[in-house]
């Protein structure tokens, strides 16, 4: 058991870490949009990179919070209702969830995803938007790396929620 926790703590630790470190993409997308405003309002020189430099740091920050966000149990779910049950049920309920909806899209995204990827990279891909042409191939790697990320963590949350519907016990 203790393996186990130390598996599911470094996933966690591992995604925290990600998401702490890459949300300060953010407040570099906000001195991109604001550097964007005022050369274009104030000076009536808008620049050509800041919307794809806007769509890059927003998705690596979104990226590589989405496991942190489900570590943490931000994503939506229906409290009024869900809140209700006990832990146990909860479980019950995240498990057959993650059966059907959780591993079936991100098993077959993560899939696609590696491929796609590997192709972007094989071809140096550059976006055909805009008139700079920045390349993406590292934009779609963390993507891909976000979502299996993701993957990692619902698979630890998957094996707590086991663990909680067996026993009753708190979370490990």
């Amino acid at each position: 058991m203790q393996i186990l926790r130390t598996i599911l703590g470094t996933v966690d630790k591992v995604n925290e870490t990600l998401a702490k470190t890459f949300s300060w993409g953010m407040f570099l997308l906000v001195i991109t949009m604001a550097y964007e405003v005022t050369a274009r309002y104030v000076f009536q020189s808008p620049t050509i990179w800041s919307y794809d430099v806007s769509y890059f740091l927003s998705s690596l920050a979104l990226m590589m919070g989405m496991a942190y966000t489900l570590k943490s149990k931000g994503h939506v779910n229906i409290d009024i209702i869900y809140g209700r049950f006990s832990p146990r049920n909860k479980a019950r309920i995240d498990i057959v969830f993650a059966l059907l909806l959780f591993f079936p899209l991100w098993l077959l995204m993560s899939g696609v995803m590696i491929e796609h990827v590997q192709f972007s990279w094989g071809m140096r891909e550059r976006s055909w938007v805009g008139s700079w042409l920045p390349i993406i191939y590292p934009y779609k790697t963390w993507v891909t790396i976000g979502v299996i990320m993701l993957l990692l963590q619902g698979t630890a949350e998957f094996i707590r929620d086991i663990y909680v519907a067996i026993t009753g016990g708190e979370r490990p």
